[in-house]
């Protein structure tokens, strides 16, 4: 059996063999961890790896954050499918009525067409 390194845990081993070689995969440092004595696989040598990330505050796993606007809009339909229809028709009731209501739509698409 190879004679163990000055580090007594396989983890400090895991550390230094990643400075020394950053460019080399987690099975390939398990190959040289193994070298210096310890039993180490390839997927330990990722945690470690993985927690050496979380410590130094560097790129870790990406969490998706939901838009508040989506929620909202969701949320509005869920709570009431009729909320549209109802506002249509208050805007309807301001305008005086449907034929009034439509003069006003056409009144905004030609300020929006300008604009």
């Amino acid at each position: 059996m190879a004679k163990k390194s000055a580090t007594s845990n396989k983890s400090a081993a895991i550390r230094e063999a990643l400075a020394a070689n950053p460019d080399k995969g987690p099975k390939e440092i398990a190959e040289i961890v193994q070298v210096q004595g310890f039993k180490v696989n390839a997927q330990y040598v990722s945690i470690i790896k993985s927690n050496l990330r979380k410590s130094a505050g560097g790129p870790g796993r990406k969490v998706r954050v939901k838009r508040a606007g989506q929620r909202l809009v969701a949320a509005h339909y869920l709570g009431d499918g009729f909320a549209p229809m109802d506002a249509a028709v208050q805007f309807i009731q301001a305008c005086g009525g449907l034929d009034q209501a439509k003069q006003v739509l056409a009144q905004v698409e030609a300020i929006r067409a300008v604009v």
